[in-house]
């Protein structure tokens, strides 16, 4: 695989700016989720080059270069099978979730970033829940204001949503919960 200078150094700028979600390594290949406009799925195989990204190029591309940076950075979990072709996101999230706190920084990033891209607010509804459990497993109450801002803004554009109210209640729960423990 020959990248272009200029892609090369767009994919670490990606890298930089923390839009590689994760990348799992199985075998001789590597799967990742990438930010860029929408969120994009990459598979590298190591041994011969050969990539595809779902961007509009499907490969050869900025996001490739940033998966690629990552695990030449050591950015990446190694999959103890070498069957992930299929799901390879669940073993990402099986990783995550054995190290919460950076499940939880996954987790807001792509809560900051499916505000400006969902449209039915099903995604951003899906992360918020995930945030709050993770908020509560973590005991980083910090991050709640970052929920508190992300409700706001959802209950801007999806203000006659019910699911709007019921995210309140939920956040108002985990707020109360660290009250208590005060």
């Amino acid at each position: 695989m020959q990248l272009k200078e200029s892609t090369i150094k767009k994919g670490e700028m990606y890298y930089k700016k923390g839009k590689v979600l994760w990348v799992v390594k199985s075998g001789g290949k590597l799967f990742s989720k990438v930010l860029g406009t929408y969120p994009y799925y990459v598979e590298i195989n190591l041994d011969t080059g050969k990539n595809i990204c779902t961007c509009p190029l499907g490969g050869e591309c900025k996001h490739v270069a940033a998966v690629l940076t990552a695990y030449n950075k050591g950015a990446y979990f190694e999959a103890l099978s070498d069957d992930i072709e299929i799901f390879p996101e669940a073993t990402a999230m099986e990783f995550l979730n054995e190290v919460p706190e950076l499940a939880l920084d996954v987790t807001l990033k792509e809560l900051r970033f499916a505000l400006s891209t969902d449209e039915s607010g099903s995604e951003v509804a899906r992360l918020f829940l995930r945030a709050l459990k993770l908020i509560e497993r973590t005991g980083r109450e910090e991050a709640l204001h970052i929920l508190r801002e992300t409700l706001e803004e959802y209950k801007h554009v999806f203000s006659d949503y019910e699911l709007t109210i019921k995210l309140e209640e939920e956040l108002r729960d985990v707020e109360a919960s660290f009250q208590k423990a005060l």
